[in-house]
């Protein structure tokens, strides 16, 4: 059976600074970029495989979150990065609430290097068991010393999702091409209304735009990236497990979550 974890005990090691000390919630998307409602929780494992056990469903009055993080390193990602996740995710929501006709590809201001590394942090932050991987300790190095380099191996793709689905997946293994069984790609994935993000050691997948061709500019540079509205994929792709993909992972991937409002009336399959 499969169980969905969201916090650890009031005092841990926290994810971010590695220090023990007592330890304070998460909201992964972070607060003040969506609206904080009653969340209904499953595991994203049992979602793809339909086991005949029962499932579990685990409710949060208040978004979700993690309690991994203590409360200088929240604060800290609240001030550096929140600002302008939660700019990118209100303004980008209001192009496709918006009745107004707009072009398939359109460019919005933003911050990408504080975006990037604001991804990352709550990414790291979204692990119930501490972790000492590669991928979390170069997140640790980059998120508290802004001269620290974003590594090239480290590839964040984007593209729109008009769906109320949270799903956050950690340190999983598919195709870096779907349908091609020959070569894999290490992955995570943060997706909420109204963008996803898949992160990946590959430089490219399925010609998805990349946020981290602007690695190099200042932390504090605005850019106009490109939004391309045309694109939108199924709320579970592209990790869902279908003729074309295949999923494998650690312990982490167990950890995996799907997330509805309480009160929505989901189709979703």
């Amino acid at each position: 059976m499969y169980y969905v974890k969201t916090k650890r005990e009031k005092v841990g090691r926290c994810n971010l600074c590695t220090k023990v000390k007592p330890l304070s919630w998460d909201h992964v998307p972070p607060k003040g970029g969506i609206e904080l409602t009653a969340m209904e929780m499953e595991n994203l494992v049992y979602v793809f495989t339909r086991e005949k056990e029962v499932k579990r469903i685990r409710e949060s009055q208040n978004g979700v979150k993690f309690r991994t993080i203590c409360k200088e390193c929240n604060e800290f990602i609240g001030v550096q990065y929140d600002t302008v996740i939660n700019d990118f995710a209100i303004s980008v929501g209001r192009y496709l609430k918006s009745q107004f006709k707009f072009p398939e590809v359109l460019h919005h201001k933003t911050k990408p290097v504080r975006l990037i590394r604001g991804i990352l942090a709550h990414l790291v932050a979204a692990k119930v068991e501490f972790d000492d991987s590669l991928f979390d300790q170069q997140v640790r190095e980059l998120i508290f010393d802004e001269t620290e380099e974003i590594p090239n191996k480290t590839h964040i793709f984007y593209w729109i999702y008009p769906y109320d689905c949270t799903i956050i997946l950690r340190d999983f293994g598919m195709p870096a091409v779907r349908g091609n069984f020959k070569a894999f790609g290490f992955f995570q994935t943060l997706k909420y209304f109204p963008m996803a993000y898949l992160i990946s050691n590959k430089p490219y997948y399925e010609n998805l735009l990349e946020l981290t061709k602007y690695r190099k500019h200042g932390i504090d540079d605005e850019i106009e990236i490109p939004i391309q509205l045309s694109r939108v994929e199924h709320h579970y792709w592209p990790e869902m497990v279908d003729k074309g993909n295949m999923l494998f992972g650690g312990q982490a991937v167990t950890g995996s979550i799907t997330a509805l409002p309480k009160t929505a009336k989901s189709k979703k399959s």
